[in-house]
């Protein structure tokens, strides 16, 4: 899911007491409609998508119930693994440019002011798409990559002259609000670790890591 630029006017968030600490790594599209049900408490229509999956709504009627109990119990167990949640790592892809003398750095293309990440669920094959959008609310800068130009020619180097990276993001939740196309969560980007895979085997390049105030 990659980022997408936002106007930077955000409604206010509706902030609610009791975010927990439990993280959710690398979340489906599935697992964020859930924790957006979850921290808009609202409960989802787990019967109703149960009973809508194809292999219940084509089963026999001898076949039927113990499918639909399994279904409801599949997206039952998704919900339950939302509670508690205030916490998500998320992996983003991002380039990085050519190095900027004058600062002294690389500029990376993600976490842009403004930036927004989408996912899109449909829970049965029946609903429509349902999208929930996770926007990230810091006021700071969080897309410069500070290095001296040795390590900056070492990362390089070592990423084997290629500028694609993966940030190992790790983010706070802060709120929740509706748009016209679906609930929006707000989180604040803690930091992100840099880091790429070559043939398997993984090189970490670097880490950010952000203040724990809010704007």
């Amino acid at each position: 899911d990659g980022a997408a630029r936002a106007p930077s006017a955000t409604p206010p968030a509706s902030k609610q007491a009791g975010y927990g600490e439990r993280q959710i790594d690398h979340p489906d599209d599935l697992q964020m409609l859930l924790l957006a049900y979850r921290l808009e408490r609202r409960e989802p229509p787990i019967a109703t998508w149960a009973g809508q999956q194809s292999r219940v709504m084509y089963a026999d009627e001898f076949q039927r119930p113990a499918l639909l109990q399994d279904e409801q119990s599949r997206l039952q167990s998704i919900y339950d693994g939302t509670a508690d949640v205030g916490r998500l790592r998320l992996n983003v892809n991002a380039l990085f440019g050519e190095y900027d003398s004058a600062r002294g750095g690389y500029y990376l293309d993600s976490f842009m002011p403004g930036s927004a990440f989408h996912f899109n669920a449909q829970p049965s094959p029946t609903e429509r798409q349902q999208r929930v959008s996770l926007q990230i609310d810091n006021s700071e800068e969080l897309n410069f990559w500070p290095l001296d130009t040795a390590a900056a020619q070492d990362v390089l180097t070592r990423n084997s002259g290629l500028r694609n990276v993966t940030l190992d993001s790790r983010l706070r939740i802060t709120g929740i609000h509706r748009r016209s196309d679906g609930p929006v969560i707000t989180a604040r980007l803690e930091g992100y670790s840099i880091g790429s895979e070559h043939y398997g085997r993984p090189v970490s390049l670097g880490e950010l890591q952000f203040g724990a105030g809010g704007p």
